[in-house]
């Protein structure tokens, strides 16, 4: 099953999107270069404009290059990867450095929401998307804990990890530094988590609030249940509260302004399953976020740092 929201763009220098190919002119005619791929079960692209063809190459392979990797640590899909096998044996020796890293960021982000946000939800979501009651086996499967150093992980008994509300927003900010790299400072990356690396003031549009914003150097990541509904009739979505294994109607949208992608993807994933109320709280400890979200009633809520955003 395919997430339209980790579609992956990137886009150098701030022109609009042309017809596909390896090569194409922009509208002020400079040419255009572009990778095509997947990440994370979805589909990928990567382009570049305003930018010679020897760097675009190079650094379009090291982009390539990257998300293989990463692919190969993060991915549910790929029978090989770090991710399956640490669910599959309970335990993975010698993790990489990312993998550490992203499942120790997980579980500061797990305290943070007070268990909002929980790599461990992963047996509650398959059970979900099969259709079936979340019995109370499966619960007690789920908030365990995870001990993690260089030299192994190791997860509770009957326990299985999802890192897909923290491993694209990763991915995005990873692809930021190898462009940086290669000299592309000036960058906009989308993986349905918004990366803008450069200093240049862009219009983000925020669909549920029908506004557009203006931000620069900052993450956007959007949560919407019905984004992915895997029963009509009783709404079941797959933004599932680990602790309790309810689909939430609190949000009809939420969006996270942070400063990495990773952040904000993190931050939507678990504040979606939130009350209002609780969001606000928890917002109002995290000065370099602001969220702007449609409750269920449709009524626009905007928390946090709002000097972020300057309307367009």
């Amino acid at each position: 099953m395919k997430f339209s929201r980790r579609s992956f763009i990137v886009t150098a220098i701030g022109a609009g999107l042309a017809g596909g190919g390896a090569m194409f002119a922009t509208r002020d005619g400079n040419q255009a270069y572009q990778w095509r791929g997947a990440a994370l079960g979805g589909e990928a692209r990567v382009v570049l404009f305003n930018a010679d063809e020897a760097t675009a190459r190079t650094a379009l392979v090291a982009i390539e290059n990257e998300i293989e990797r990463l692919e190969n640590i993060f991915s549910l899909h790929r029978e090989t990867s770090q991710l399956r096998q640490l669910n599959r044996d309970g335990r993975l020796a010698a993790p990489s450095h990312d993998l550490v890293d992203v499942l120790n960021a997980s579980l500061e982000w797990k305290k943070k929401t007070a268990g909002a946000f929980d790599p461990t939800v992963q047996p509650i979501w398959l059970s979900a998307a099969a259709g079936e009651p979340i019995s109370s086996q499966v619960l007690e499967r789920v908030g365990g804990g995870i001990s993690i150093n260089s030299e192994a992980v190791t997860l509770s008994p009957g326990a299985s990890l999802t890192l897909n509300g923290i491993a694209q927003g990763h991915i995005a900010d990873r692809v930021t530094g190898i462009l940086g790299a290669h000299g592309f400072n000036d960058v906009v990356i989308d993986a349905g988590e918004l990366r803008l690396a450069g200093r240049q003031r862009r219009a983000v549009g925020i669909p549920s609030a029908k506004v557009a914003v203006s931000v620069a150097e900052i993450a956007v990541a959007t949560s919407e249940p019905k984004s992915l509904v895997f029963d009509p009739r009783s709404f079941r979505h797959h933004l599932i509260d680990p602790r309790t294994g309810d689909s939430p109607r609190h949000w009809l949208s939420i969006s996270v302004f942070a400063p990495t992608a990773r952040m904000a993807d993190a931050l939507s994933t678990g504040f979606c399953v939130l009350h209002h109320d609780v969001v606000a709280d928890l917002v109002a400890s995290l000065p370099e976020v602001a969220v702007v979200g449609a409750d269920a009633k449709g009524r626009i809520r905007r928390y946090g740092n709002l000097g972020l955003l300057r309307a367009t």
